[in-house]
Formats: C-alpha cells, structure tokens, sequence
C-alpha cells in the first residue's frame, strides 16, 4: 500500500506539481517495514512473493530517486530501514535536529535491500576526505551498515552520510514542513533529476578483506556465527560479487546483488529467528 500511494503520488506531481515532500506529523518518519511482509509469504514457502516485495521496493525507490520534479523528505525522531532507503534515494531532505537514522536490517538478518547499499557506497565514494582507492568507502560503508549504526541527532547523521552534506537541519519541529517545502521549491527552480551511477568495485579481493576482519571480530567475541553469515553476504554486494574493478556495473547489477543475498538470507533459519524474536519482544537475536 505504501509503494502504491508513493507511486501515485509521484505520478500526480509529475503532471499537476512543481516538487513533492514525503512528511509525516507522527512522532517518528518511519521505524522501518513491517517484518510481516517477509515473515508471512515465507512461512508459506511463498519465495516468489518474498521476491517480489523486494523487488518492488526497488522499483520504488528508483523511481523516486529518478522522479522529474525534486522529491523532498522531511523527516524527524526515527527513520530506520526502509524509511533510512527512503530518505537516500530523495533529492534532498530537511532533517530536524532530533533525527535518528539508520540501516538496521543487519539486526533481523537481512541487508538493506531496496537499493540502501549502493546509494551509502555512492556518497562514501563521492565523500571525499578518505584514502584513495577503492577499499576506503568500501570498508566505512560495510561497517556503518554491519553494526546497524544509527545516528544519534542529525549532524551525526550527516556524520555517517544518510545526509548529504547540503541536507538541511530544522531546530524548531514546528517549522520542520514549512522549511522542507521551501526546499523543495527551491530545487524545483532548475531541477535535473540525478544520472544512473557506474560503481567500480575489486570484487573477490575486497570481499576477502572485508571477512578477515569479520572474522577477528569472531574471534573476540564480538560477531555471533549468524552475525558472519550476514556480513558476508553484506561483503558480497559491497565488492561488486564477481566483479572486476576494469569492469564497472550498472545500478541494475547492484540491485540485483542486493536481492540476491536478501533471498539467500531469508531462507535461513537463522534470520527467520531474529524476524520471529524481533516481532515478538522488539529486540534483537543475537544467534
């Protein structure tokens, strides 16, 4: 229902509006999905309609991000998951200061899948300020996205890149909306949507790297063994799978990784624990 009315919204605007803005006046922008939608159709052994939802999630957000009119989000208190997606995939967001963003999935076992990891790995690659070379943003965004880091005010959020650098900050939640519209006509005045990006990853090798650390932090007692499970999935779509540095892929080939692992992970009785437990206490499993 949520995709439907985004994409009707942004079929509406597309022919009656000059910009859109995403807000909500509840007390957080999004806690994330409703687990159901993997738990249920999984539980059936439904894998196509599981599939299907991630799929669609995808689509979505793509379509946002590439919208012709400049989509705004205004967002305040949590935006975890799918709602932290949401926001990376808009051409700009007015935070209020007390904005706690983050890509959680790790913690129920899956990956951030409707696009998440490829759009932080863009703005870490896009950053600047870090070593050359490839393994640098690599290595910021799997571990930002691994320890399910969450941001704890809108600077920080900035900080950890779910902002982008020119992403407003609001003080007064009260002037959250007024200052996001402004923005968002603001943008609209000369507005281009974004280009498809090309992403140059090692592949194997930094796939390589990435688990060697996972697997010191085994050793210390700090990475349960679903934990490594998940961050090597994690390690795969970050590398690029099979890819070759000399070889860029596309936005579709990294989505497609994103989905891949997603379905490899959600057939895992160990994720559908951490699913179950999530939606039964609202924490975490540690297996």
């Amino acid at each position: 229902a949520a995709f439907d009315l985004l994409t009707r919204s942004l079929d509406h605007v597309a022919t009656h509006g000059r910009a859109m803005v995403i807000y909500s006046d509840a007390a957080n922008f999004s806690a994330g999905v409703n687990l159901n939608w993997m738990m249920m159709p999984a539980k059936a052994g439904d894998w196509t309609a599981v599939e299907e939802l991630v799929r669609l999630g995808q689509v979505s957000l793509k379509r946002l991000k590439y919208a012709s009119v400049p989509v705004v989000a205004a967002v305040a208190g949590l935006a975890l998951g799918g709602g932290c997606e949401l926001l990376l995939h808009c051409a700009a967001v007015q935070a209020h200061a007390e904005t706690y963003a983050g890509l959680v999935e790790t913690g129920v076992g899956i990956l951030p899948a409707w696009g998440g990891c490829g759009e932080l790995l863009l703005r870490w690659q896009a950053g600047g300020r870090l070593p050359k070379g490839p393994m640098p943003a690599i290595g910021s965004t799997f571990e930002i996205i691994a320890t399910a880091s969450v941001s704890k005010s809108a600077a920080h959020a900035r900080h950890l890149r779910f902002l982008r650098a020119g992403d407003a900050i609001t003080m007064n939640r009260a002037r959250l909306l007024a200052d996001a519209k402004a923005k968002a006509l603001a943008l609209a005045a000369d507005y281009h949507p974004p280009l498809p990006p090309v992403f140059a990853l090692p592949g194997p090798s930094a796939r390589v790297a990435l688990g060697l650390a996972v697997q010191a932090m085994a050793k210390l007692g700090k990475a349960s063994p679903h934990d490594v499970r998940v961050a090597d999935a994690l390690a795969i779509v970050l590398s690029g799978g099979g890819a070759d540095i000399t070889r860029p892929l596309g936005e579709d080939a990294m989505l497609a990784l994103e989905r891949a692992e997603v379905m490899q992970l959600a057939r895992t009785p160990e994720t559908q624990a951490r699913i179950e437990h999530m939606l039964e206490t609202g924490k975490p499993l540690r297996n």
